[in-house]
């Protein structure tokens, strides 16, 4: 109670210091004022300005009005910050209202200019405001400017071929350091500098951005006047460049995508970045090929969207499947969208749009596990990112050919541009932690807010030009990480995809080139910077600039423009202004005699020819003059005038060279030769040559053959001679050449080289011999070949016919046979001559005991022609071994050829091998035999070896021989035997075949096998079980007879047991294939604990060859019911005496047990002396069931709760015993059983009291008592008011010790509690809750715990513990 004051003491003063609270200023905000501002930072460049709406929400519960001040604070005061409504009225409670606040930034602020301002919000009445901060920043300025200040005007002259150094001032005309980049491109439009060169107009706006006020000239032309050049991005007309074709505002932007377009909504962030509106259509998982399909659908909102006649779509961008673009060109799902794509490009360009492909990005981690795609191409983000963009670098390729306008936004290659950085950084891109891993969703696929973003600033940057860096959307991401996604978007799409168009990019027509070097620079010119970049300028200097110019050797004289351009680095514009170079005119011309390796040959006339081409840079018309200088030659010039010559153009100049017949090798003739032209009335020499001719020879010779014919036997050389005659002017020395001719071989036998005289002859020897074989007419030809001219002549050669034959036999010269035999052995007989010949055969020494015959004995054969003769000869089965001589020929037509051979007699050798069976089952056991008969069916006495084979090389069995050689006479015959055994187990069904061979010692061509299939033993057994006695009573004795038989296929070993009885027959039996065991006798003892009814008896066979095979068989036998009458049932209480209170209860738990081996059933009852004192109520415990039934199974027991109430009003005592009627179920007898008895005491109510009883015997009446009872309240009354106001003296104590003293009591007091069991309470205050329905419930009066009693509502017994 001691800790009550001091904390009403702490209320009252914390309800003062809160109502002193309107008094103090709040830091930032009242909670009854709310504020926003649809912009947080504001970026503006000097001289702009931009409003802020700033949203006022009343909080509070009533209507109020509110001023609005603003406070700049530090900031510069080039910012001019003003509320349009100091005071804003009348906003009703949780209504808002707007009110706009301008922010104004005056000229010459620089980004040090940027901070803050705050807004105030104030209610006055109440004296609450609320403050909000906006931060305002200055967007650097960037002006890069060029001029010829130092050159001292834009137009240089410069002669062709010339090469010179400019000086070019160029300027950071911005408001920050900058680092400028220089490039040069061809300008052929010169008509705006020609209109310029006549006046100092300041209205021309010259360079880059055109920013004068009046013609916009080069860059990207955005002056107010007419934009020329560049892009032409001005508000006049854009001349120049892509013309019209940029698009800085997008009115109407249309997407077609799929979840990585829909996620974040993409559309909604393109419209917070400045597109006005942006729609798209995105079903999840959609291809390019099922948008055209769409598209293609009439009514389809696809189709509609695109269609729609009130919206003119500036663009259409395309969006595929997030893998399908990295998949192989010829995957049918990469043809399919390609398809797709350049189907919905046409669609786009007849609705008057141009086609944008957004490239999306590889996955975060590549693609990992099985993909439905069935490749595994994408194994990490950079593999599937290369692969994706040069995907839909294809679908571009496809678009364009199909003549539609395609651009590609570089989505991907942002996300790969911030991918190298991290990992640059020497970071783990796929672990989290960092930019890259930051733009995917959780799924590593799907883009964030962050990637979305990143994906709206590149799709922005692409379609306008502009950069996305600084812009003042709102989307909710962190200022740093917004600025780094914009700076990556504009990296990607204006610094690192220079190999990318984009539809703001100026079209070059001519060649381009690296930056600096020039881009459309026309061919053979040079206009290059020395140094293309200009490092950290400071604002408003100047650097000279030096632009290195190379002029063409054969330019046309004209006026050159050249557009010079300087770009800021950091604000991403460029400026440009033009340069002139004006080339003279030149005449010069080269010459050149490319005919020098021409004929020239005494008496004749040949033409030749000069070629001459203007080197210089005009056209011209040129006269031609030619003069010989030395030689005999005469030169002369049928066209002496070539007119209008091109600059690079070239002419032949025809000159006619006359050579003398008296001319030799030893003479050359030189010659000059030049062009004219006029300049002015003056002639001008603009090339002369000097040149020289050698006389060329002149050659001519003939060839002839001294014989016509010449004929030549084959085998015997003929010998002719060739003569050569020499026409021409020198003696030279000739070679003659033999041509190759089949069948002919024709040599020189004189000196090959021979030297003649001009106009004499001479002759080479030759002989020609034919070939063996060779026969009839050929022609030798010969050739004489000398500086390119041939002559040839030929020889016929005749060949006349021979007559010749060959005849070849065996090769060792031998017929080797055995009686009994018949031999065909091939003789070759050939016509080696020239001639056909007839002949017939011949042959001598044939013995008696033979025959013979020839296959051909007479025949013809043609030149070349070769025949097989078969010479067949039989022996009678007694011929004699010996060798016989055999002369066997063919003659005739003048020719002969004879073979000796010799025929050998030999001794036959055969044997045969036979068995009644080829097969054999195989087991571990035991061998298995096979008899096999050897038969000797040779002529002579053999003697026989014997070998197994197995070709599978298995090692499941292994075989053996009785013996591996026998000895035999002729036709006798001898028995062996094979014995197999497994030795391992795995071999299939079929088994494997062995081969057992016999080969004749004399004879090893002598030989027979015989194959014999091996199977593995295959295991079984069949169990036959007689029963002599099948019923008895636990603790007696079953007993019969078992056979075991084997019906594997071998010999096996079985073992027969039993299971789970011992009954004396474990045996192993030895069993052949097919047979039985004698019977076996069994006896088993039943077990004393053995329930009544039928059991099984299992007998069990295993083998000991295939220890995975078992049998089983199970005999049935019945196990007779025991029980002694009277003693069925034993019935147990758990106490011996029970109290029952007056209007109480309690509980008797009785346990029924049945002491049978058979089934019991019954019903329990109870009474005794003073049973109807009492009422009683049976629950069955184990399913708590209000039934006195039980069931019970061989010696099974159950619990039954007997609850009993008093039914009478004074003490009493009964004496109970309980009694079960059952039934014994196998024999349907009924009996009973009564438990022992028990007392049961109940107790009345109590009197009431009438006085009380002092100790020491003392007794005090009702009256004495209730007066002494008064007076002792009076009394405590009394002492409790002195102790209160001797509290009040004393120290108060901490109130924190007093609540936690109570705690630490009443934990000891529940630490003190025992746990309840099942269905058990506690009284509180004479009541109890009953643990199964709740219900709160009185208790019989003077009830103790414990005790028991029955709910009224649920009719749950209920223990009551203390």
């Amino acid at each position: 109670m001691s800790s009550r004051p001091a904390r009403a003491v702490a209320f009252v003063l914390v309800l003062l210091l809160a109502s002193l609270s309107p008094l103090a200023v709040p830091a930032s905000a009242h909670s009854a004022i709310l504020l926003d501002v649809d912009a947080h930072h504001v970026v503006l460049e000097p001289g702009q300005s931009s409003n802020v709406t700033l949203t006022i929400e009343n909080n509070g519960s009533s209507i109020r009005s509110y001023n609005v001040s603003t406070d700049t604070g530090v900031l510069s005061s080039l910012w001019s910050i003003t509320a349009t409504e100091p005071v804003v009225e009348n906003i009703f409670p949780t209504w808002s209202k707007n009110t706009t606040i301008v922010v104004q930034l005056s000229t010459g602020a620089v980004p040090a200019d940027s901070g803050s301002f705050n807004i105030h919000v104030t209610e006055p009445t109440q004296n609450i405001t609320s403050i909000i901060t906006v931060y305002v920043s200055v967007a650097p300025s960037y002006a890069p400017l060029i001029s010829f200040d130092t050159m001292g005007s834009s137009l240089a002259s410069m002669e062709a071929g010339a090469q010179s150094s400019f000086s070019v001032d160029v300027t950071n005309a911005g408001s920050v350091q900058d680092t400028l980049l220089l490039d040069v491109e061809f300008e052929p439009d010169l008509a705006t500098w020609w209109s310029n060169q006549g006046s100092n107009s300041t209205g021309n706006g010259t360079g880059g951005n055109g920013n004068g006020t009046g013609n916009g000239t080069g860059g990207n032309g955005n002056g107010t006047g007419n934009g020329t050049g560049g892009n032409g991005n001005g508000t006049g007309n854009g001349t120049g460049g892509n013309g019209s074709s940029n698009i800085t505002v997008l009115s109407n932007l249309l997407m077609y995508g799929n979840s990585y377009t829909g996620y974040n909504n993409l559309a909604s962030l393109m419209e917070s970045l400045g597109v006005v509106n942006a729609d798209s259509i995105t079903p999840g998982g959609k291809m390019l090929s099922g948008h055209w399909d769409d598209i293609n659908t009439s009514l389809h909102i696809s189709n509609t969207t695109l269609r729609n006649p009130n919206i003119d779509w500036d663009y259409v961008v395309l969006q595929d499947q997030s893998q399908v673009p990295s998949l192989p060109t010829n995957d049918t799902f990469w043809q399919a969208s390609m398809n797709g794509a350049v189907n919905i490009s046409t669609e786009v360009a007849a609705e008057g749009s141009e086609t944008v492909l957004f490239m999306t990005w590889g996955r975060r981690s590549g693609e990992t596990g099985p993909q439905w795609h069935q490749y595994s191409i994408n194994q990490n983000y950079t593999i599937m990112q290369d692969r994706l963009a040069d995907g839909y670098t294809h679908y571009a390729e496809n678009i364009s050919a199909a003549g539609n306008t395609v651009w590609i936004a570089p989505v991907g290659l942002a996300f790969k541009t911030i991918h190298d950085a991290v990992e640059d950084s020497g970071s783990d891109p796929t672990q989290s932690g960092n930019l890259f891993y930051d733009l995917y969703d959780a799924d590593g696929s799907h883009p964030s807010l962050k990637g979305s973003y990143l994906a709206a600033c590149v799709l922005y940057a692409t379609m306008t030009g502009d950069s996305p860096v600084g812009s003042n959307d709102t989307i909710a991401i962190n200022a740093t990480v917004k600025l780094q996604l914009q700076q990556a978007a504009a990296d990607t799409v204006f610094n690192a995809t220079s190999h990318i168009d984009y539809p703001w990019s100026q079209t070059i027509t001519a060649t381009s080139s690296e930056r600096g070097l020039g881009g459309g620079i026309p061919a053979g010119w040079n206009v290059q910077w020395s140094d293309d970049q200009l490092d950290n300028m400071a604002a408003g200097t100047t650097q000279q600039a030096t632009l290195n110019i190379t002029v063409p050797a054969d330019v046309a004289p004209d006026y050159y423009g050249f557009r010079l351009f300087a770009a800021s680095t950091q604000g991403n514009l460029s400026t440009s202004t033009l340069l002139v170079v004006h080339v003279d005119e030149e005449h010069s011309l080269s010459i050149a005699f490319l005919d020098q390796d021409s004929e020239f040959l005494p008496g004749m006339t040949t033409n030749t020819s000069v070629s001459v081409t203007n080197t210089g840079n005009a056209e011209a018309d040129y006269d031609w003059d030619v003069e010989a200088l030395s030689g005999p030659c005469a030169f002369g010039l049928p066209d002496p005038v070539t007119l209008a010559l091109l600059p690079d153009a070239s002419v032949d100049v025809t000159i006619q060279v006359d050579v003398p017949a008296t001319a030799t090798i030893a003479d050359s003739c030189e010659f000059h030769f030049e062009g004219s032209t006029l300049e002015g009335t003056s002639a001008l020499v603009s090339g002369a040559e000097s040149f020289t001719i050698a006389v060329d020879e002149l050659v001519d010779f003939e060839l002839t053959a001294t014989n016509a014919q010449v004929d030549v036997e084959p085998g015997t050389p003929q010998t002719y001679t060739m003569r050569l005659q020499n026409n021409g002017s020198e003696a030279r020395t000739f070679n003659l050449q033999i041509d190759n001719t089949e069948g002919l071989n024709t040599i020189i036998t004189s000196t090959t080289d021979i030297s003649i005289l001009a106009g004499e002859s001479g002759t080479w020897d030759v002989e020609t011999t034919a070939e063996e074989g060779a026969v009839g007419m050929y022609v030798q030809a010969f050739s004489v070949t000398r500086s390119g001219i041939v002559s040839e002549a030929s020889v016929d050669i005749e060949v006349l016919a021979t007559s010749e034959i060959t005849l070849a036999g065996p090769i060792d010269g031998r017929i080797v046979m055995q009686p009994g035999t018949t031999s065909s052995t091939a003789f070759t007989l050939s016509n080696t001559g020239t001639r056909d010949v007839i002949l017939v055969a011949s042959m001598t020494g044939l013995p008696s005991s033979a025959t013979a015959e020839i296959s051909h004995s007479s025949l013809m054969l043609s030149v070349g022609e070769t025949s097989q003769v078969y010479l067949n000869i039989t022996l009678n089965t007694n011929a004699e071994p010996g060798t016989h001589p055999l002369e066997f020929g063919f003659g005739g037509t003048g020719a002969s050829a004879v073979e000796q051979v010799d025929l050998q007699i030999q001794d036959r050798y055969s044997v045969l091998l036979s068995s009644t069976s080829t097969q054999v089952v195989a087991g571990p056991s035991n061998n298995a035999s096979i008899l096999v008969d050897v038969t000797n069916f040779g002529t002579a006495t053999d003697v026989l070896q014997l070998s197994l084979s197995d070709s599978s090389d298995s090692t499941w069995f292994t075989s053996s021989l009785s013996t591996t050689s026998v000895s035999l006479a002729p036709g006798a015959t001898s028995t062996v035997v094979i014995d197999v055994r497994e030795v391992m187990t795995g071999a299939t069904a079929n088994g494997v075949t062995i081969t057992l061979h016999a080969t004749s010692s004399n004879d090893p061509s002598a030989t027979d096998h015989l194959n014999v299939t091996v199977r593995p033993q295959v295991a079984g057994a069949e169990i036959t079980v007689i029963a002599d006695v099948d019923k008895a009573e636990p603790g007696d004795i079953i007993r019969g007879t078992v056979v075991v038989k084997n019906t594997g296929t071998a010999y096996d070993e079985l073992l027969l047991t039993t299971v789970d009885m011992d009954c004396g027959v474990t045996t192993l039996f030895e069993l052949e294939a097919g047979a039985s065991s004698s019977a076996i006798p069994w006896s088993c003892t039943i077990d004393e604990t053995a329930q009544s009814g039928l059991a099984n008896l299992e007998f069990r066979v295993t083998s000991t060859s295939r220890s995975d095979y078992v049998d089983t068989y199970a005999e049935i036998y019945t196990v007779e019911p025991t029980y002694t009458s009277g003693n069925v049932l034993d019935i147990t209480t758990d106490a011996s005496t029970y109290k029952v209170p007056y209007s109480g209860g309690t509980s008797v738990v009785v346990t029924v047990t049945n002491l049978a081996n058979t089934q019991v059933k019954g019903v329990l009852s109870y009474n005794g002396e003073g049973s109807g004192m009492l009422i009683g109520q049976w629950t069955r415990i184990i399913d708590e069931s209000a039934v006195n039934t039980f069931d019970l199974a061989p010696f099974a027991s159950t619990e039954f709760m007997l609850t009993f109430t008093s039914n009478i009003e004074n003490d009493e005592t009964a004496n109970i015993v309980l009694k079960a009627t059952y039934e014994i179920v196998v024999t349907t007898t009924t009996e009973s059983k009564e438990s022992d008895q028990f007392s049961i005491s109940i107790a009345g109510p109590a009197e009431p009291p009438q006085g009380v009883t002092l100790p020491l015997g003392l007794q005090l009446d009702q009256s004495t008592t209730l007066n002494t009872l008064l007076g002792g309240w009076a009394f405590a009354v009394l002492l409790l008011s002195v102790m209160y106001l001797r509290r009040n003296r004393r120290v108060n104590q901490n109130i924190d010790d007093g609540v936690e003293s109570e705690e630490e009591v009443d934990e000891e007091n529940e630490a003190e509690e025992q746990p309840l069991g099942y269905n058990e309470c506690r009284m509180d205050d004479g009541k109890v809750s009953c643990p199964s329905c709740e219900a709160r419930l009185g208790v019989p009066r003077g009830s103790e715990a414990p005790f028991r009693f029955t709910c009224p509502k649920c009719q749950t017994m209920i223990r009551v513990v203390e």
